[in-house]
């Protein structure tokens, strides 16, 4: 059976780790780096690949500047919203 991969998830994931080197959030364990992963991907469009082909097509299409810009901005909006209210209490990992 095919594998789908999300090309957006992976490109929000280098996009959060690049926020994160650089910014601190109140909270940056796992759970609240999923929510911010979720509330980023959630507002932008999926785009989803099989073959390398389409992987290589889906990279050239996503690299660029406005897609880039919209990435880092939906990831920081997320990471503020999270950081502003993390669904777990300070201390507290859920």
């Amino acid at each position: 059976m095919l594998e789908l991969k999300n090309h957006t998830e992976i490109v929000v994931q280098q996009a959060l780790n690049k926020y994160l080197d650089n910014n601190t959030l109140s909270c940056s364990c796992e759970r609240c780096r999923a929510d911010i992963m979720a509330l980023a991907l959630n507002r932008l469009p999926a785009r989803y690949y099989v073959s390398s082909r389409g992987e290589i097509m889906t990279q050239l299409e996503s690299q660029t500047s406005p897609d880039q810009a919209r990435i880092m901005a939906e990831v920081v909006r997320a990471a503020q919203q999270v950081s502003a209210t993390p669904s777990h209490q300070h201390g507290q990992i859920i």
